[in-house]
């Protein structure tokens, strides 16, 4: 199975309505006008789809911030420009970011929901979608409204998706859980997580340390990795960065993550845009989840 992980797309729209320019979306019109719009290329996004779509991958998976302010001309323009990508709801899965849960007024309304409804098998989280009878996509949504890119887990949330992980009948050989939010980052990330992180991110990584061998799909920094972190040796965190981020440095190459699956194995696959042209830069590869599971068994066994 073919599956591409895409995050932090960030479609933007200016507004000079008075009405939309209140509270936590006035910074983000500030951010625009400050340099955001000149880093995140709009008109790179039909590259980036075509270069998708050329994949011909089984499913898609976006980890949110598919807008950047939650204004409704941002969603509209996000389906649109994505829409060669969306034609089959059964094959794409999308979950929110901060950026598209900007205001109260776009949280209350569900602005989310009724545009990317149609990619999430229920409207409310968690959920748990099953691509075949050995893989599962499990949905989360930690987003909230507040001054501030921190998220957090709620309460109902984790204990719900605690008891979808720990029951034999829902639990799936692989594992994908869907979050916008990372819950660890290699060294070189992890003081910008650190201030945008969720603020009960022991509690979800306690969770998680239970629940066996799994993916993690996320987003929110800016920066495509492939990792397994020491604090969840049974987890492999991919991050898909931004598609459409401009980066002189060429530390952050824009792209998105081409993940294959093949029986236990996992390979992913970086397709990064240099500024010139595509490149496909091997991140993890024949990565056995099988093995991630005996040395997490082993690694209690020596515990106890």
């Amino acid at each position: 199975m073919k599956i591409v992980h895409l995050s932090d797309i960030h479609v933007w729209r200016y507004t000079w309505n008075l009405r939309h320019l209140l509270g936590r979306r006035a910074l983000g019109m500030m951010e625009l006008l400050m340099g955001r719009a000149r880093r995140f290329r709009l008109d790179r996004l039909a590259a980036v789809v075509d270069r998708v779509a050329g994949l011909e991958p089984d499913h898609i998976v976006i980890t949110g911030d598919l807008t950047t302010t939650a204004l409704p001309s941002e969603f509209r323009e996000a389906a649109r420009l994505l829409a060669p990508l969306l034609t089959d709801p059964a094959r794409v899965s999308i979950v929110p970011g901060n950026h598209d849960r900007t205001t109260g007024r776009s949280f209350r309304s569900r602005r989310f929901e009724g545009t990317f409804g149609a990619f999430m098998p229920a409207l409310t989280f968690p959920w748990l979608r099953r691509l075949d009878s050995d893989t599962a996509i499990l949905g989360l949504d930690p987003t909230r409204t507040r001054f501030s890119p921190r998220g957090r887990l709620p309460v109902d949330q984790l204990v719900a998706a605690q008891a979808m992980t720990s029951n034999p009948d829902t639990r799936s050989k692989i594992l994908i859980v869907a979050c916008h939010y990372p819950v660890a980052a290699p060294v070189r990330y992890q003081r910008e997580l650190f201030h945008k992180r969720l603020d009960n991110d022991q509690a979800v990584r306690s969770w998680l340390a239970g629940i066996g061998p799994h993916l993690y799909c996320c987003g929110h920094v800016h920066a495509a990795w492939a990792f397994q972190p020491p604090s969840l040796p049974n987890q492999i965190c991919l991050n898909a960065g931004a598609p459409l981020m401009r980066d002189p440095t060429g530390l952050r190459l824009p792209g998105f993550l081409e993940i294959q699956l093949e029986g236990d194995a996992v390979t992913v696959i970086h397709q990064a845009w240099t500024g010139a042209e595509w490149k496909a830069v091997p991140m993890l590869q024949n990565v056995c989840l099988a093995t991630i599971d005996e040395t997490v068994s082993a690694t209690k066994h020596q515990a106890g």
